[in-house]
């Protein structure tokens, strides 16, 4: 069995839980008698303790070996599905969501370091964009099933399938995914940590990757739980709408893993963030005037392309932030990503309460541009002044 599907499976159901409440938060809201915005602090509970988690995960793997925390952080995963979906009291939930994000940092950003060690820079992108794909396809079919269910059974049940999942994918790790035959690895210690975060700091990439993922995060995916609602309120749809239209942001993503070849090719890496940047601008500004949830779902859809094809290009520079220690380079990467996650729903929550439901995702779209752009303009002189050296 090849270790693109190894690896796209355990990244399968991490994504699956990742995004897992978002269509979930009015029927959540409901359950335990508070609003929807109160409800809605299920999402950073769940980013935050993902993006502090990387900052021991990296390191560990690099140490221990990266195989290994994919493993254990399955295991832990589908500890905290199973709580959650019994859970009841929000504070139980909430802790649940807190210990199943610190679990799924341990396993797509070590799956990308995992790529980074093992394939070449030229095949790179093309290898992660495959596990994109799993994760995507996660996304798009939780989503989307999470606001049927929802509406026709309980919230809960939703918690179960990532879960049976989990144990699917924990079975195909422990046959298949195996450590690279005679790799070194010295033990680890606070110094050697600390060199590898400094390492990844200070290479030509980092203020691109970092300052890109955290903005770009923040504001594409901190607007996500409010998005039910925001529907709700327009009385465009309920939990099922808002689960197929949030779902189509994914459906973007995932096409974009069809494309990226051929993308790469005809527009290259600068070009390719560029456009991106334009395209999710579009879509974002479809979403806020959106006149229907259909009209919503395919806003949505182009949105997803855009943003992944920012993202994607981030995603391959970001296994390049420590070379010599590519497990703490692409925890940090996903750190900071994650930190944007959790900061976005409590920035958005403010601008929801003071502006209504269409100013805020406009705003959105304005940082996502900006965000791009300026990638794109540093990126270009990064890649610029490299080959002026090697020439």
């Amino acid at each position: 069995m090849s270790l693109l599907f190894v690896l796209a499976a355990a990244s399968f159901v991490s994504a699956f839980s990742i995004q897992l409440v978002n269509p979930l938060v009015p029927a959540i809201a409901r359950d335990f008698g508070m609003t929807v915005a109160e409800a809605a602090m299920v999402a950073p509970a769940f980013t935050g303790a993902y993006a502090v988690a990387q900052l021991a995960l990296g390191p560990i793997g690099d140490a221990y070996g990266k195989a290994r925390v994919i493993k254990v952080c399955l295991a832990v995963l589908f500890v905290s599905l199973l709580l959650g979906a019994v859970a009841t009291r929000f504070d139980v939930l909430f802790a649940t969501r807190m210990l199943g994000g610190a679990a799924a940092g341990g396993v797509i950003p070590v799956a990308f370091a995992i790529i980074g060690d093992r394939f070449s820079m030229a095949d790179r992108q093309v290898a992660l964009s495959r596990v994109l794909m799993a994760s995507q396809m996660a996304i798009l079919i939780g989503t989307m099933a999470g606001g049927i269910v929802a509406e026709v059974a309980s919230w809960r049940q939703m918690f179960l399938g990532p879960a049976a999942g989990c144990l699917a994918a924990l079975a195909l790790a422990a046959l298949y995914l195996k450590p690279r035959p005679g790799i070194v690895r010295a033990p680890m210690s606070f110094e050697r940590t600390k060199a590898g975060y400094r390492e990844a700091i200070s290479g030509p990439f980092a203020r691109i990757c970092l300052g890109g993922v955290f903005f770009g995060g923040m504001a594409m995916f901190g607007i996500l739980p409010f998005m039910a609602g925001r529907l709700e309120a327009r009385g465009l749809g309920g939990l099922q709408e808002a689960g197929i239209a949030i779902g189509f942001l994914s459906f973007g993503g995932l096409l974009f893993t069809f494309a990226v070849r051929k993308l790469l090719a005809r527009l290259g890496r600068v070009g390719l963030v560029r456009t991106g940047g334009f395209t999710v601008a579009a879509g974002m500004l479809g979403v806020a005037v959106s006149p229907h949830w259909l009209a919503e779902a395919v806003a949505f859809a182009v949105t997803g392309f855009g943003y992944f094809m920012v993202h994607n290009s981030l995603q391959t520079l970001g296994t390049e932030l420590a070379p010599n220690a590519r497990g703490s380079g692409m925890a940090l990467f996903a750190c900071i990503l994650f930190l944007g996650q959790a900061i976005g729903p409590i920035a958005y929550r403010g601008l929801f309460a003071a502006l209504g439901p269409v100013w805020p995702v406009v705003c959105g779209a304005v940082v996502l541009f900006t965000v791009a752009q300026i990638v794109a303009s540093r990126l270009a002189r990064v890649e610029q002044a490299r080959t002026a050296t090697e020439a």
